[in-house]
C-alpha cells in the first residue's frame, strides 16, 4: 500500500508492556497523547519491544491479557501485527518486537518480528541475522549505554552505513543533556521506553515519530519493516520527553525496586 497523500501515522517506537501493567491504560494513554502531541496524524502504532523471556504480545494476540474495554483483532496475513480497538471507536496497531542485548552489552530493538533472539550473540552476527530476514535493527540511546567501548562500537556500526540499522532516542534522556553526536550518523526513531516503576502507562505515546500516510491495513508490520529498512532520511519527531526531574525519580524508583 502506497502511502495516502497528506495522511501521516504517529509512532511510539519503544513501548514495554511490563508484568503488572495495565494494557487498557498503555492503550487509553497512547491514544491521548498521540492525538495531543501528534495533531496532524491520523492513525497510531506502538512498536512493542519484549526480551526472550516476555510474552505480552503474544497473550494479547490470543485474548489472555486483561483489556477492561479495549478488544484486539488478528490480522491473518500479519502475524506480527494486532489492531486493538475500544467501542468508543479509537484505534492503535500494534507491532510486536524483540529486545536483544549483544555479547558487548549492545541493546538492539527488531521492530515487526515475532521471532525470538538468544541474548549474548555478537552484535554484528545479531544485525547480520535480522538483515537476513528482513527486520531491521535499532540501536536505542540509553543511559550509560553508549560510553566508552561501546559506544565506540556503535559509532562503528551505524559509520558503515548498512541498510536498515538505525538508531533509537527515549522520552527518558534528560532535557538538559547535550544531543549525541552518534544522532548525526543515521536516522532516529523515538520512543518513549517506559519504565517498570509505577504509573509509566501515562507516559506511552507522549515520543516518537511520524511516517508519511497510512500503513497496509492487512499488513502493517510488514509494511512498517519495508520502509524502515529503506529509511534514508530523518522523519519528523512529535512530542517530548520527560523532564529531568522526572527521569531522576524514575531511575531512583527503578533502583530502590531492584534492590528488593
Amino acid at each position: 500500500m502506497e502511502p495516502t497523500t497528506g495522511d501521516e501515522t504517529a509512532v511510539d517506537g519503544h513501548v514495554h508492556l511490563y508484568p503488572g501493567m495495565e494494557a487498557a491504560r498503555v492503550f487509553d494513554a497512547a491514544h491521548r497523547n498521540m492525538r495531543h502531541a501528534a495533531p496532524g496524524a491520523v492513525a497510531f502504532c506502538l512498536l512493542l519491544t519484549e526480551t526472550s523471556r516476555d510474552g505480552a504480545f503474544g497473550a494479547l494476540a490470543s485474548g489472555r491479557m486483561a483489556l477492561d474495554g479495549w478488544h484486539t483483532r488478528r490480522l491473518p496475513q500479519d502475524p506480527a501485527a494486532l489492531i486493538a480497538a475500544d467501542g468508543a471507536g479509537r484505534e492503535l496497531t500494534l507491532i510486536a518486537g524483540r529486545q536483544i542485548v549483544s555479547v558487548e552489552g549492545i541493546e538492539v530493538l527488531a521492530p515487526a518480528t515475532r521471532v525470538r533472539f538468544s541474548d549474548g550473540r555478537p552484535v554484528a552476527e545479531i544485525l547480520q541475522a535480522l538483515r537476513s530476514q528482513g527486520t531491521p535493527a535499532i540501536l536505542p540511546w540509553g543511559l550509560g549505554k553508549w560510553l566508552g567501548r561501546r559506544g565506540g562500537r556503535v559509532a562503528e556500526l551505524v559509520g558503515h552505513g548498512m541498510p536498515g540499522v538505525l538508531l533509537g532516542d527515549n522520552a527518558g534522556r534528560p532535557p538538559a543533556w547535550p544531543r549525541p553526536r552518534l544522532f548525526d550518523a543515521a536516522p532516529v526513531l523515538p520512543g518513549t521506553d517506559p519504565l517498570p516503576v509505577p504509573d509509566s502507562e501515562e507516559d506511552v505515546g507522549r515520543f516518537g515519530f511520524l511516517l508519511p500516510g497510512l500503513l497496509d491495513p492487512e499488513r502493517p508490520a510488514t509494511d512498517l519493516a519495508r520502509r524502515l529498512m529503506t529509511l534514508e532520511s530523518q522523519p519528523t519527531v512529535f512530542g517530548d520527553r520527560r523532564g529531568t526531574l522526572a527521569v531522576l525519580a524514575e531511575q531512583m524508583t527503578l533502583r530502590r525496586t531492584a534492590r528488593r
